[in-house]
């Protein structure tokens, strides 16, 4: 018993150690290979389901400001303001106090509880728009499938479909300005998709509202709430690519919370 004890903390040894350590690297490479090709081969139905969902959009918005609303907890201090395009994400929607233009969401895990109650939504003119994620060869762990939105659910809610380019760390998010054509980067939520539609229009000023990049929500009461630190460094990212392709419009943060310092801030509450 002993000798085969210690032939299992040989093997242990040189599988975890020795040749987990060497082949890890390898099959990330090909697992991104495979990764890449899965999207190139979708590139023809992407362009012409974006021409059909976002074509109408361009410019649309030139000289008006748009509010970008997330469930984060500083929703509850937001004061509306006034002749605004609306634009609202996951859990924004059941925020009684505002009233939706648009609205994003990708997560069917997240948002499946509450999606079907978009049909009695009081803006009958809402316009939906639910992201679909490509499958990854490497990643169908049920966790993943279960996010996925079905196609179902789009034809239901007469949503406009779209579909979302999502890499790992360490690469970059690669945001663009033709998501009539191309890709729609995740960026690891879906307010990336929410702000790209949003600077696509062209406005003067985008308003961000409880983009709080932290795990709370605004009607839940929250004990712990964590700053998520991956979601801040890609608004910077987002940040600079709108300070290159959108320079004449501006983004401010209503009472922010992990934003902070990185657009201009905007207190409603006197701080």
């Amino acid at each position: 018993m002993k000798y085969i004890s210690f032939l299992k903390k040989i093997y242990r040894f040189f599988f975890f150690r020795v040749y987990h350590g060497i082949t890890t690297p390898i099959r990330k490479v090909f697992r991104t290979i495979e990764q890449e090709n899965r999207y190139i081969a979708q590139m023809n139905v992407v362009t012409e389901t974006h021409k059909k969902t976002f074509g109408e959009y361009k410019n649309k918005y030139s000289g008006k400001d748009i509010v970008i609303i997330a469930p984060g907890p500083s929703l509850n201090k937001y004061k509306k303001l006034e002749n605004v395009i609306n634009i609202g994400v996951n859990k924004a929607c059941l925020c009684d106090k505002i009233k939706l233009d648009y609205f994003f969401a990708i997560d069917y895990l997240a948002t499946k509880e509450y999606l079907d109650k978009l049909l009695e939504y009081p803006n009958k003119n809402l316009q939906i728009f639910l992201g679909v994620e490509a499958k990854r060869a490497h990643n169908f762990q049920e966790f993943r499938i279960k996010v996925i939105m079905p196609e179902s659910k789009i034809l239901k809610l007469k949503a406009r479909k779209f579909f979302v380019y999502s890499k790992y760390p360490p690469y970059g998010t690669d945001f663009n300005v033709d998501i009539d054509k191309t890709w729609v980067v995740e960026g690891n939520s879906v307010i990336f998709s929410a702000i790209q539609f949003a600077l696509f229009t062209n406005p003067k000023k985008i308003y961000l509202v409880g983009c709080d990049c932290t795990s709370g929500y605004f009607d839940l009461k929250n004990k712990k709430i964590k700053s998520n630190k991956t979601l801040i460094r890609i608004w910077k990212e987002l940040r600079e690519f709108a300070r290159t392709y959108y320079p004449d419009t501006e983004i401010i943060s209503v009472n922010p919370v992990g934003l902070k310092g990185v657009f201009k801030d905007l207190y409603q509450d006197g701080e």
